[in-house]
């Protein structure tokens, strides 16, 4: 059953961390209002959106007349709201380690992405670097090690943690990366196809993939 609530999330569907916010939207089963900011059009410069988030950028959620930025803290903030299980209140260690997967996410995973795509998206490079690539495996790696012993990443049961890492990971997925090498991250991947916004996930996941793959002369993972 859905939930209704007086919120408005700003989000573009090229942004791993924006995918990560409407993720957890889908999984919490909340009806807000959910719009677009075109990034490559500067709608996120204008100056209707500067007075919603100075930040220029995206995901910003406005809920009344409370505004938060920075993706992590809003799915942090929507499972806290609405007292979800996705973001365990009564165990302090299982807390602990969604909130430890979730900053791993964010100074690992999400670094990776940004140091692959944004050379290419904002610099013009033509080539990824042998480095940038070499830092996908050695993450995806990690993120196999972590399933060793549970089936999701912050334990048995689904988290907050594996919808943020699913926007990272769904976006290197669609740039032809192999995951049989990772064999427990594979099986995870396959399991999160069944939840809510998968889809929706894949698709901008997918279309960030082909606006790489337009600027580069080379294959985007090769």
């Amino acid at each position: 059953m859905s939930r209704k609530l007086p919120m408005t999330l700003y989000h573009n569907c090229f942004s791993p961390p924006s995918r990560m916010a409407v993720l957890a939207v889908r999984n919490l089963a909340l009806e807000i209002d959910v719009r677009n900011i075109d990034i490559y059009k500067g709608e996120q410069n204008t100056p209707e959106y500067l007075r919603v988030n100075p930040l220029h950028q995206v995901p910003c959620l406005v809920h009344e007349n409370f505004v938060l930025t920075e993706s992590r803290a809003i799915i942090m903030y929507l499972a806290s709201l609405t007292d979800s299980p996705l973001y365990p209140t009564n165990d302090l260690k299982k807390r602990a380690l969604v909130d430890s997967r979730l900053f791993f996410d964010a100074t690992n995973s999400f670094v990776a992405v940004k140091n692959f795509a944004r050379p290419v998206l904002r610099s013009g490079v033509k080539k990824i670097p042998s480095a940038a690539r070499e830092d996908i495996k050695i993450l995806l790696n990690t993120l196999d090690s972590f399933l060793d012993k549970s089936e999701w990443f912050a334990g048995d049961e689904m988290t907050i943690a594996d919808l943020a890492i699913l926007a990272s990971v769904g976006t290197i997925k669609c740039w032809g990366v192999n995951f049989k090498e990772f064999p427990k991250l594979n099986g995870w991947f396959e399991k999160c196809k069944n939840l809510p916004g998968f889809s929706e996930n894949h698709e901008g996941s997918q279309a960030l993939a082909e606006k790489l793959s337009k600027l580069l002369e080379e294959p985007l993972w090769k």
